[in-house]
């Protein structure tokens, strides 16, 4: 299932995306100047997506941690961690753990496209990431 069909779909009144088009652009091009309001981006989000398992959580930021942007084929990998944010959603039968892995697939989803291949981008969503599990640990249920 695309993400587009997904909110073409959404019978839920709740808003599944986290972040309009700003705040990705201000994700994507972190400065001193928009450093406070990527925290604040961070703890806002991390808070929303507090029923994902941080143990989930982890192995999602592992895997994109672990991605080389020095690699030549480092966005098709980054790429793939759409289908398995999917897959997670997909076989998640508590309902409030799958709206929140939702939210992270549909928000993910959104700033993989806007990195279009910018290793700069990708750095820079790696630190907002890096924020986001240091702020679901605080709140995350488990």
């Amino acid at each position: 299932m695309k993400v587009e069909m997904l909110l073409n779909n959404n019978n839920n009144d709740e808003k599944v995306e986290l972040l309009n088009n700003d705040e990705i652009k201000i994700i994507l091009n972190i400065n001193s100047e928009n450093a406070n309001n990527v925290i604040d981006i961070a703890d806002r989000v991390a808070n929303e997506l507090k029923d994902i398992p941080s143990s989930k959580f982890r192995e999602f930021y592992d895997y994109v941690i672990n991605i080389n942007e020095e690699d030549e084929d480092w966005y098709k990998k980054l790429v793939f961690l759409k289908p398995k944010l999917a897959y997670n959603y997909g076989k998640e039968t508590n309902r409030r753990k799958k709206e929140a892995l939702e939210k992270l697939w549909v928000t993910f989803s959104k700033i993989i496209d806007e990195i279009d291949g910018n290793k700069s981008k990708f750095k820079n969503f790696k630190t907002f990431f890096e924020a986001l599990v240091a702020y679901h640990k605080i709140y995350s249920k488990n």
